[in-house]
C-alpha cells in the first residue's frame, strides 16, 4: 500500500465531467489512488461510472466513498490537507510546505464545487492555499498536483 501514497481527494462534485477531469489529471501527473467523495446528482449516476473506467485504464486505485471523514477512517494518513481558495487557507503551499510532504502519507482533499470545501471541513486537517487567485477548482486541483509533482 505504500505506493499508493498520497491519497487525491475530490470531495463534494456534481458535476459528471467534473469526475472525469479529476481522474485525468491526477492520473496524468502520476497518481495512483484517488477518490471521489460525496458525489452527488449527475457526479455520482455518471460520473463515477465514467471515472472508474478511465481510472482503471490508467491502472489507478479508485475508490467513491461517502465523506472526508472515511477517507480518514479506510486510509488514517499522517497528514490531511485540505486545498482552498485564498483566503481561506491557513498555510500557503510553498516549496518547504512541500519538502515537508516528502515522506509522508498523506491525503489532499480538493473541493469539487465552487466555492469549495466548508469551514468545518477546513478544520479535519491542514487547509492549504495556492499563493494565486482563485482559479476554480479544477484548475486549483491541476496547478496545486502539478507543484507537488515537480518537487517531490
Amino acid at each position: 500500500m505504500d505506493n499508493a501514497w498520497p491519497i487525491v481527494v475530490l470531495h463534494n462534485v456534481n458535476s459528471s465531467s467534473r469526475c472525469t477531469e479529476f481522474v485525468r489529471i491526477a492520473t496524468g501527473l502520476g497518481f495512483k489512488t484517488l477518490v471521489l467523495s460525496q458525489a452527488q446528482g449527475s457526479a455520482a449516476q455518471k460520473g463515477i461510472p465514467a471515472a472508474q473506467k478511465y481510472a482503471y485504464k490508467e491502472k489507478a486505485n479508485f475508490l467513491a466513498l461517502y465523506s472526508i471523514q472515511d477517507v480518514v477512517d479506510l486510509f488514517s494518513p499522517e497528514e490531511l490537507i485540505l486545498v482552498a481558495p485564498q483566503p481561506y487557507g491557513k498555510v500557503t503551499l510553498d516549496e518547504e510546505f512541500i519538502q515537508n510532504l516528502s515522506n509522508k502519507k498523506y491525503a489532499i482533499v480538493f473541493g469539487g464545487n465552487d466555492p469549495g470545501l466548508t469551514r468545518k471541513e477546513l478544520d479535519m486537517g491542514t487547509s492549504v492555499q495556492l499563493p494565486i487567485p482563485d482559479i476554480g477548482s479544477i484548475g486549483t486541483l491541476a496547478v496545486t498536483l502539478a507543484k507537488i509533482r515537480q518537487l517531490i
